[in-house]
């Protein structure tokens, strides 16, 4: 029983270090607002939330990792920086 719960509290302590340390820095192109951002997983992976600024009831949303820098949508370019 003692092994599991080291495993567990080493998930959520990894868990919390990425939240808090690895985080991105999202930056959305002119016309778009995020909403939200939340780490999926025990990964790198970010699930970003975001709307049109002249739509707010709507909110889409895409999935980033390390190996992203930015993202595009038509001609809109999201820019996307790993600390």
């Amino acid at each position: 029983m003692g092994i599991f719960k080291n495993l567990l509290l080493g998930a959520v302590g990894l868990k919390t270090y990425q939240n808090v340390y690895n985080k991105p820095t999202v930056i959305p192109p002119p016309g778009y607002v995020i909403k939200g951002m939340e780490q999926v997983g025990l990964g790198s992976t970010w699930k970003i939330k975001y709307s049109k600024s002249n739509n707010m009831n709507v909110t889409h949303y895409f999935k980033i990792n390390k190996n992203t820098s930015g993202y595009t949508m038509g001609a809109d370019r999201w820019s996307i920086n790993w600390s």
